[in-house]
């Protein structure tokens, strides 16, 4: 398919449908990150979306790109260099142009695509998202830093909607603490007819792994069990039901409180029994159950990769996902714990924008579940 064709007749070939089906493209002042560098591509906003240059794209990121003209199609390669002399004139800046629906197919990686793009002032314009999920490169917007970040390093993670996570505590089965403190407390009982309520209401059980890879499915509905703080009950109680309804849940525990084994947390030996059993992972809830936004930028980037190395110390390596103590945190922390590495962070509201922002539920002794997805977040 590779031809000596320059590419500037791509510009004079695109194929394009009627001007009634035109939009209106506006140039957008967003910047886009490419490995975590500033780079100067640009955008037009389409429908609130973020639209490329195909020859662009391909120049930041390291692909080759060819127009076919026979097949009226734009093959983008990654691994393979690209081809700077094809470049032509300046591309036109104006702040608004005509977006037209553009005909051509779009190979990536050799592989036919359903993408879709825009003839803008005579280029090829590709929405970004789609690019990344062809190639299965992470495109995530960080709201507390106001940017798009592309990287080729990550899988591609996109939040569906239909997907609700749910947040349990302490588990027990003494009816004193459970009228006392339903917030914190469920029993074993409950947390079995919480997971039997949801599958009977349609809703199919994932892990947090699962749902980070992107094994879910339009049109179908998901929820996500997630434990907080690590205590012993979380063993001894809630363990056995997950194995005995094969339902996979990730605990976020309080790392020091794990190692220091007083009884009150499981050990890292149960930790480990657990992750081994195939129904439970275990991740970082910080290395002490503290407000990490009472503590300087410095100080929290310790406490993460201390929790983080002593829990790989024991689990080995894994995706990395943080749960907030107290669900507080803030554009600092945010980026504190993106610089960090990991790749999904747990809260309990949104406070920007951020698509690896996961908002959870929290689920009481008391709350009955076919209320409760009424009003739960679906990420």
């Amino acid at each position: 398919m590779r031809l000596s064709r320059p590419l500037a007749l791509v510009c004079a070939a695109i194929l394009t449908v009627s001007s009634a089906s035109a939009l209106t493209a506006t140039r957008s002042n967003q910047n886009i990150y490419v490995y975590n560098q500033k780079s100067d591509l640009s955008s037009y906003d389409v429908n609130g979306n973020n639209y490329v240059r195909a020859r662009d794209f391909a120049r930041v990121t390291g692909c080759s790109l060819v127009y076919d003209p026979d097949t009226s199609s734009i093959s983008l390669t990654s691994g393979e260099s690209y081809d700077a002399s094809v470049e032509s004139n300046p591309v036109e800046t104006a702040s608004k142009a005509y977006a037209r629906p553009t005909l051509q197919t779009v190979y990536i990686n050799g592989q036919k695509t359903d993408i879709q793009g825009y003839s803008i002032s005579g280029y090829n314009y590709f929405k970004l998202r789609d690019l990344g999920r062809a190639f299965d490169w992470s495109v995530v917007y960080n709201g507390a830093q106001k940017r798009v970040e592309l990287n080729p390093e990550r899988p591609y993670f996109e939040k569906q909607g239909n997907t609700i996570v749910y947040m349990y505590h302490a588990f027990t089965e003494d009816p004193n603490l459970l009228a006392a403190q339903p917030d914190l407390y469920t029993s074993p009982w409950k947390l079995r007819c919480d997971i039997r309520d949801m599958r009977a209401l349609g809703y199919e059980l994932i892990s947090l792994e699962d749902y980070y890879e992107g094994k879910t499915e339009k049109g179908k509905k998901y929820f996500i069990i997630t434990i907080d703080d690590g205590y012993m009950n979380n063993y001894t109680l809630a363990y056995p039901v997950l194995v005995e309804e094969k339902a996979p849940a990730s605990i976020f525990t309080i790392v020091r409180e794990m190692e220091n084994e007083q009884g009150n947390y499981f050990t890292s030996a149960q930790a480990k029994e657990m992750e081994e059993s195939g129904y439970v992972k275990v991740y970082s809830h910080n290395i002490d159950h503290i407000d990490c936004t009472t503590v300087s930028g410095p100080e929290f980037n310790r406490e993460l990769e201390r929790a983080y190395e002593s829990l790989r110390s024991v689990l080995g390596a894994k995706e990395l996902f943080f749960a907030y103590p107290y669900g507080s945190y803030n554009t600092s922390t945010y980026v504190n714990v993106r610089d960090n590495g990991f790749r999904l962070q747990m809260v309990q509201k949104r406070l920007f924008a951020a698509d690896d922002l996961i908002v959870r539920q929290n689920v009481w002794y008391t709350s009955n579940m076919a209320s409760l997805v009424k009003k739960a977040p679906k990420n």
